[in-house]
């Protein structure tokens, strides 16, 4: 290791960027693992909540999903969080930090690494983030309150750094760590699987995944104007905010009823859903509209399809005549639109990849009911339209407060 060149970059508050090499960076993390807080520390929980009330103050100026990251950790939200994470804890046991934990965020949902790194620096734990080599300025806005407030603060706990994918240093810094969390799906899993982390170290796997929406046809068809266009703008959400890149964002609407009573209703969604995309910039780029063009083209010719409904750049909806699973991951506002017969039929349809289910247009027992009917291994979440995108502390059947500390037992 000594002989390793300096390839680290370390981040500081205000855009500062130092270099590390791994024999400075495996001391830090070792160092930073030697005394740690019990979780929900009241000093790290009011710190947390420091940077929500700035990004508070700032809602009209940062982008949606920051300012959702600003309510999901203002200090009333972070202490709801605190009582349900105690109110769990069996007799005769207190929950401890795990140690150390090594986070290795996606590429494309910007936003996860802050959330990952929140959640287990409120359970006490020490904490080191490789970083995307690219940010979004929102993004590098936020980091840099994290880091100005933790260096006010005189936190050494904390890392975020970045090194080259192909260099040894995930290897390394792996076997310094006490959990790790690896989100971006397969491939990355497969790439870190064999990395051993100390002993009795944990790892948390988030892969590829898939997900879906499910909307009552009567009760979009019975919306009026008004209303229509909220589920549209909800909708929106769901697909455009990520480019449907985010594994909780839809890729498919499965629509209760036949297609000849519901099918015009469906269709003046998707034309308020184009339109608020227009709107709002989310225009496909050449490349993208290409993409979809040709996926909605191979999709009608191999049949099975009663229509592709193109709405300028934005958004195309390929139509299936057959109560059936669609799986196509275009991206970019592409929608597969399939009618069902009732709620109970999209529990044969669903799959082991499969996360998050949105629903529309049902009851709150509907619900119950269909989750309670799927008894595989798939879907770990149903969240209404407009909230498959709303990170919560337990995600893919993780609950990540949980996993990223352990139990002491006292009898």
């Amino acid at each position: 290791m000594d002989d390793m060149p300096m390839i680290i970059t370390a981040f500081g508050p205000q855009g500062g960027r130092q270099p590390m090499d791994a024999q400075t960076l495996c001391a830090r993390l070792d160092a930073s693992r030697r005394q740690l807080p019990q979780p929900f520390d009241d000093g790290r929980v009011q710190l947390v909540a420091s940077v929500a009330d700035a990004i508070i103050r700032r809602k009209g100026e940062v982008s949606p999903f920051i300012t959702y990251l600003g309510f999901w950790t203002r200090q009333a939200a972070l202490r709801q969080l605190e009582r349900s994470f105690r109110d769990r804890d069996l007799p005769g046991t207190l929950r401890r930090p795990r140690g150390l934990a090594f986070h290795l965020p996606p590429r494309n949902v910007e936003t996860i690494f802050l959330y990952s790194w929140i959640l287990s620096y409120l359970s006490g734990n020490a904490n080191v983030v490789r970083m995307p080599q690219e940010l979004a300025p929102d993004v590098i806005w936020v980091l840099d309150q994290f880091l100005a407030a933790l260096e006010a603060a005189g936190e050494t706990s904390q890392l975020f750094v970045h090194y080259p994918s192909d260099s040894q240093m995930s290897r390394i810094v792996s076997a310094h760590c006490d959990a790790r969390v690896v989100w971006g799906g397969d491939a990355k899993i497969a790439a870190f699987e064999g990395f051993p982390l100390r002993n009795g170290g944990k790892s948390l796997w988030f892969g590829d995944r898939t997900s879906l929406g499910v909307l009552n046809g009567a009760t979009v068809a019975a919306l009026d104007a008004a209303a229509m266009e909220e589920l549209a703008g909800r909708l929106f959400n769901d697909i455009f905010v990520f480019d449907q890149m985010a594994c909780s964002s839809p890729q498919a609407l499965y629509v209760v009823g036949g297609a000849p009573e519901y099918g015009p209703a469906i269709r003046r969604l998707m034309d308020d859903v184009s339109r608020i995309a227009t709107g709002r910039g989310a225009t496909s780029a050449p490349g993208q509209l290409i993409t979809k063009m040709a996926a909605g083209f191979s999709a009608a010719a191999t049949g099975g399809v009663s229509d592709v409904v193109w709405r300028g750049t934005e958004l195309t909806a390929v139509v299936s005549d057959a109560a059936e699973r669609i799986e196509r991951r275009i991206g970019g506002g592409f929608l597969s639109i399939v009618f069902i017969p009732d709620l109970a039929a999209l529990n044969g349809l669903l799959r082991e990849r499969d996360q998050t289910v949105t629903h529309f247009g049902f009851s709150a027992d509907d619900i119950r009911q269909a989750a309670e009917r799927n008894l595989a291994t798939g879907v770990s979440r149903w969240a209404p339209v407009g909230a498959a995108l709303d990170f919560d502390h337990v995600w893919d059947g993780y609950d990540i407060l949980f996993e990223l500390t352990r139990s002491c037992r006292v009898m």
